[in-house]
């Protein structure tokens, strides 16, 4: 709130205390009518002049992006099957960093995917999750299939090169042999 928006404010509540004040003098009615109007206007004029600086553009876009930076963290990470419902999720929420494979009992990883359909083509290590900088990042591990990503609001898929990050964003697509997980 800027001091404008107080004087505006204070401009307000005196035009109410005016109106109250003539409202119950002594003056003629001719007279204490118009000045008694005079007054609410100043106090309406006060009210939406004081409502349009809190709710204008900046105050908006400041809220806006706030909310949307909130609602895109990604914080789970979910297997997909064929027709792109949920199977099982993973949350991500406090955690820096995932192994993406599959548990044969002597390694212990994440988000295990061993028991998918698609097991065979992902490897014991097949990709890790890292959370850097307020942002998650998948790093292939050499697996032999390797990894695509499918980027919300795209049509293309691209494949990711062995030990390279690459940036995560809300939405994306995680392809690991066949199978899919959604980051949400």
């Amino acid at each position: 709130m800027t001091r404008y928006d107080l004087y505006t404010a204070l401009i307000g509540i005196c035009s109410v205390f005016f109106s109250l004040t003539v409202f119950n003098g002594e003056l003629p009615t001719a007279i204490k009518i118009p000045l008694v109007i005079f007054g609410l206007i100043v106090f309406v004029h006060s009210a939406y002049t004081l409502y349009r600086s809190l709710t204008d553009d900046k105050f908006l876009e400041v809220e806006s992006a706030l909310n949307n930076s909130i609602s895109n963290t990604i914080s789970t990470i979910s297997l997909l099957n064929k027709n792109g419902d949920i199977v099982f999720s993973w949350e991500l929420y406090g955690r820096t960093s995932a192994i993406i494979g599959k548990d044969i009992g002597e390694n212990l990883v994440d988000i295990d995917l061993s028991k998918n359909p698609y097991s065979s083509m992902i490897d014991v290590q097949h990709a890790v999750l890292n959370y850097a900088e307020g942002n998650w990042y998948i790093e292939d591990l050499d697996s032999q299939n390797g990894i695509s990503i499918k980027k919300l609001g795209q049509n293309s898929v691209y494949k990711l090169s062995s030990l390279q990050p690459c940036k995560l964003d809300f939405g994306d697509i995680i392809f690991i042999g066949m199978c899919q997980l959604k980051l949400t």
